[in-house]
């Protein structure tokens, strides 16, 4: 849910994401009952100062990736990012009206839960209130758009519920995408027991030799709190993720090998490496995979509900 959250976030802030579709001149905006109007979706107006910050957040973005609005080319593209800019609020505002005909609404606690996962992500309350401000935007402001798009996320869960992906279509996509899962640099997997002394390393090292497990050694001897109960395991890592001394003598071992002990500022180490690859496995990425399919396939799928929705609309757009 978290990393969910986040993403509309940043959607909310940046992104870009008919029968009687009405192209009005070229001038912005019009007024319609004392306010400044960008589009009218069905009776429901789209204020243009509501267009005016997401235009403004979604260049600021480009603006800082190197984009450049000021030249007569720069000028077309401006033109069409306000473009895609408008169709997605209409689109918002299609699935608002389609939600409310549907009986689609928070989830009890919904909107406090992605708020505190917000705060958290961005670091305490303040920090939130201060992107949130960087974004031209107020507490309440962000809210209510945090709370439509979680509202829209709920009707599209409700309409794409059918959406499967199968074990076979998740083995297929990873089939004939493995250059995707190449790790840029190869990488092993190595167990290690800390000890605070060379004298407790070597003793260690000798039960090692005897016989005795790697892993129940490491449970029973290491200092490392973090891998200690976990047999010493400290996963996949390449070069520059450990401590240099830890590393040398890591990448100098074939899997199944032990090392002498490694003296680090943390103390001496014993290494066993488990394992090598220079690519993700299957089994790494398979619940990414399927993650990502459904997330797609859903998208789509609401996709063409918004095509119907739209076609059977009445929109002027004032753009």
């Amino acid at each position: 849910m978290k990393t969910k959250v986040i993403g509309l976030a940043v959607a909310i802030l940046i992104g870009i994401s008919g029968c009687g579709i009405i192209q009005k001149d070229t001038t912005e905006g019009r007024i319609i009952d004392g306010k400044e109007v960008i589009a009218v979706v069905n009776g429901e107006n789209i204020l243009k100062s509501d267009f005016d910050i997401q235009v403004n957040q979604v260049k600021s973005a480009l603006e800082s990736n190197g984009q450049d609005f000021s030249t007569n080319e720069g000028k077309k593209n401006l033109q069409e990012m306000k473009k895609k800019v408008l169709d997605s609020m209409i689109k918002d505002v299609l699935a608002l009206q389609q939600a409310k005909k549907e009986n689609v609404t928070l989830k009890t606690g919904q909107l406090e839960e992605a708020i505190s996962q917000l705060e958290t992500y961005h670091g305490g309350k303040d920090a939130l209130d201060n992107y949130i401000k960087q974004q031209g935007l107020d507490r309440k402001s962000f809210e209510k758009l945090l709370q439509d798009q979680l509202i829209i996320n709920n009707l599209k869960d409700k309409l794409t519920a059918d959406v499967k992906v199968t074990d076979e279509d998740v083995k297929k996509y990873f089939d004939s995408n493995k250059d995707m899962f190449k790790l840029p640099s190869p990488e092993i997997r190595a167990s290690h027991i800390l000890v605070p002394t060379e004298d407790e390393a070597n003793k260690v090292l000798a039960e090692i030799k005897a016989g005795k497990d790697f892993a129940e050694l490491a449970r029973k001897y290491s200092t490392d709190p973090g891998s200690k109960e976990k047999g010493g395991d400290l996963g996949y890592f390449g070069k520059g993720q450990m401590v240099p001394e830890f590393e040398k003598a890591a990448f100098a071992l074939k899997p199944g090998q032990v090392s002498q002990p490694v003296k680090t500022q943390y103390g001496y180490h014993i290494i066993k490496v488990t394992g090598e690859r220079t690519s993700l496995s299957f089994e790494d990425v398979k619940d990414y995979i399927k993650s990502n399919l459904e997330s797609s396939r859903k998208d789509e799928e609401f996709s063409k509900f918004l095509d119907q929705w739209q076609k059977q609309s009445k929109i002027e757009k004032y753009l």
